[in-house]
């Protein structure tokens, strides 16, 4: 299993090096860009659901068929409507729900952390 951290600002302009990072871990991995899309979508839209001083940590997680995204610590009211079932407004839940396979909140000691799993098959096998 391969990981990279990567620990960012907040601010936004920072927010593009995770996806950077994000795509060179997809092309290493030869992902399609579907899902290259799909797991930029919903960390762009992490990364901007709450500003604040503290720095953000990204969690690239690539296992066999399965890239896994934590993205944390927000504060808990930040992040409280993902645990909850996704309504009819477009929130975040609903727009995650729609580009990820799994979402899930972590209450840890430094805050909430947000669990993002995406499967994927190889750009190879897509072509086939």
């Amino acid at each position: 299993m391969d990981e990279i951290t990567v620990t960012l600002p907040r601010e936004r302009p920072f927010g593009a090096v995770a996806g950077l990072v994000l795509g060179g871990v997809a092309a290493r991995h030869e992902l399609t860009l579907d899902v290259l899309d799909d797991l930029q979508i919903a960390l762009e839209t992490l990364l901007e659901h709450e500003e604040g001083e503290r720095e953000v940590n990204v969690v690239l997680r690539i296992d066999a068929g399965m890239v896994q995204v934590s993205v944390g610590p927000f504060e808990h009211s930040a992040v409280c409507e993902l645990e909850e079932e996704a309504g009819e407004e477009l929130g975040l839940r609903r727009l995650l729900d729609a580009v990820v396979d799994d979402v899930a909140v972590e209450k840890r000691a430094d805050g909430c952390w947000v669990d993002l799993r995406k499967g994927y098959a190889l750009a190879a096998q897509d072509e086939r």
